[in-house]
């Protein structure tokens, strides 16, 4: 039997979504990308408008369906599109900017609600050796929207870094598993 994962990446406009899709899919990726003609045009020539689609295949006939979806508020009504069966969600923030921080924050403030109950990792991209006071910051950020998630330096065209990712949500996800578990069977006792 066919069994499909949902996986998303999230995060401000240049923080490496298309990128870390394309790394990894077993498919073209699907892009929604056009030239840019507001000040984002200062930093990159073309952006989403939708969302990024590829697969990856588990194993067998399962897939692990990946979405990028653009940071900004204006787009928060499509996480609700791919909610159901989501697995996990990667924050990507592009770490080689003065404004990583605002970004991460940006993103934070549109989606937190939405990922609270889902196993959640901060993606620091273009970023090999983030500095402390970066880490810092994401920390703090992360602290104060409620949020627990491990911040790693990844390179989104590296498939490795991308797998990476993968492996650190699937731990999230088993631990979240075992808690539920201990959980029910405490219900019992």
């Amino acid at each position: 039997m066919k069994v499909s994962h949902k996986l998303l990446f999230i995060g401000e406009p240049g923080a490496g979504k298309t990128t870390c899709i394309a790394a990894v899919s077993d498919i073209p990726p699907v892009v929604t990308d056009v030239d840019c003609t507001d000040e984002l045009a200062l930093r990159k020539p073309t952006t989403t408008v939708a969302f990024d689609y590829g697969e990856l295949a588990l194993g067998g006939e399962d897939r692990l369906l990946l979405y990028g979806l653009p940071g900004q508020a204006r787009f928060r009504f499509m996480f609700d599109i791919v909610r159901e069966g989501l697995l996990g969600v990667v924050v990507l923030v592009d770490g080689s900017t003065e404004f990583a921080v605002q970004g991460l924050r940006e993103t934070l403030e549109t989606y937190a609600a939405d990922v609270r109950e889902l196993p959640l990792v901060i993606a620091l991209n273009k970023q090999t050796a983030p500095s402390d006071v970066l880490l810092r910051q994401c920390r703090t950020l992360l602290e104060q929207y409620g949020l627990v998630a491990p911040i790693v330096p990844v390179d989104a065209r590296r498939r490795a870094d991308i797998v990476r990712l993968f492996e650190l949500l699937f731990i999230l996800l088993d631990g979240e598993a075992d808690i539920q578990a201990e959980r029910g069977s405490s219900q019992w006792h």
